[in-house]
């Protein structure tokens, strides 16, 4: 299956339009996202695996817990997908949220 195939089937999946749509306001962790979506949290590590391959949620931070395991946290990256059927073929094309955006986010990070 090619990626322009990936895609399609990825943000046709309800579960993973929920993932993207939970990731655009706020990090979390896959426990979190599991809880919040009330998915099973196998199910969630794998959509959360789908997506961050897709390069469309991207990690964002790593924290070590006091068990000492690492949780990683994830943010929506995407602002705009476009896939286009031309010829018998898809294709796609993705816009990642612009630097700035993520700068604007760490200082109001910081000032909270």
């Amino acid at each position: 299956m090619d990626d322009a195939s990936e895609i399609l089937d990825t943000i046709s999946d309800e579960q993973s339009r929920e993932i993207i749509k939970l990731l655009s306001n706020f990090e979390y962790n896959i426990q979190q996202i599991s809880d919040s979506l009330n998915i099973p949290l196998s199910t969630a590590y794998r959509k959360v695996k789908k997506l961050d391959e897709l390069k469309l949620i991207k990690k964002t931070k790593v924290i070590r817990t006091l068990e000492g395991l690492n949780e990683s946290y994830y943010k929506n990256w995407i602002y705009e997908i476009v896939i286009t059927y031309r010829d018998g073929n898809l294709s796609y094309t993705l816009e990642h949220a612009k630097i700035e955006e993520k700068i604007i986010r760490l200082w109001q990070k910081f000032s909270e």
